[in-house]
């Protein structure tokens, strides 16, 4: 009976040890398993952010990879505010061509591009933390941009889509990094969810952006996000860079900025971030699946 009982428990924990595994590698091996991927983080481990992003803001050490409360693995991104801080750290992915530190797929320009992450607040969070994530065309070392994909604060706890332009024409018309006075804001599109609301407190929530470029000349291009698989807002009819065309989407960023400052102690915390020429989508999918080991088959019950 004792020998039944061991070879049942090892039977459970190796199944459960390689379920635990599909949920950590989600970017194990995924240049070949997933080709329409650009990026992929799991943030397992602190210090890669600056080997893998070309700026990181850590403030100074409360942002980071921190263990404990991680979607998937052992890793998360954590921003912690203090009472009344603005800035609680970000984090800035370079790709395709770019004047500002290229680093990945320099050759090629995305037009095309959709990122998701999962992302979290404390048990105790309150308010809205205004700045999430952006895509940007950086059109010049100085950091003048040609267009920026804000996903941002929407209508009370929730989030929404804020797209600008630097364009007009075909000339970059900023002259250094959000340069308001010289972007064009092509709409507002708010989601429903109230996820900053008390009832998400303390869980993940899927969170996947969609920015398209227009062909240039034309009034075509398009921006949408998702919650939980769920479309909570698109625009299908922007002019995001009138006819320029010189470099794509090149930078998404993870930020945490809270213009009025944080009513008090609080986190938030992002997960499992991927950026893809191609919906990447919340589900299990794009997990790998365990491979089932074989039951035992010397084990008889008494």
């Amino acid at each position: 009976m004792k020998s039944t009982l061991h070879a049942i428990a090892a039977f459970i924990a190796l199944f459960g040890a390689q379920s635990a595994w599909a949920a950590a590698t989600e970017c194990s091996n995924w240049q070949s398993a997933h080709p329409e991927w650009i990026w992929c983080d799991d943030f397992e481990s602190d210090s890669s952010l600056s080997q893998n992003y070309f700026d990181v803001n850590r403030n100074n050490g409360g942002f980071g990879v921190v263990t404990g409360n991680a979607y998937g693995g052992n890793g998360a991104l954590r921003a912690r505010w203090e009472s009344g801080m603005v800035e609680a750290g970000n984090v800035k992915l370079s790709f395709g061509k770019t004047p500002v530190s290229p680093t990945r797929f320099t050759d090629r320009n995305f037009d095309d591009v959709y990122w998701r992450f999962f992302m979290k607040t404390s048990a105790n969070w309150t308010g809205q933390p205004m700045k999430t994530t952006r895509a940007t065309i950086f059109a010049g070392s100085n950091w003048s941009q040609a267009a920026i994909g804000h996903l941002w604060d929407g209508a009370n706890l929730g989030l929404g889509l804020d797209p600008a332009s630097g364009v007009s024409g075909s000339t970059v018309v900023t002259t250094q990094y959000n340069d308001f006075a010289n972007l064009k804001w092509l709409g507002k599109l708010d989601g429903t969810t109230q996820v900053y609301s008390s009832a998400y407190r303390d869980k993940w929530v899927c969170v996947e952006v969609h920015m398209k470029l227009n062909t240039p000349g034309q009034s075509n291009g398009e921006f949408a996000f998702w919650l939980d698989d769920k479309l909570e807002a698109q625009g299908q009819t922007l002019n995001w860079r009138g006819s320029y065309t010189a470099y794509g989407i090149n930078a998404i960023f993870l930020e945490n900025y809270q213009n009025s400052g944080a009513p008090q102690q609080q986190d938030r915390y992002m997960d499992n971030f991927i950026v893809s020429t191609q919906r990447i989508g919340c589900s299990g999918a794009t997990t790998p699946t365990p491979v089932k080991p074989n039951p035992p088959t010397d084990v008889s019950v008494n």
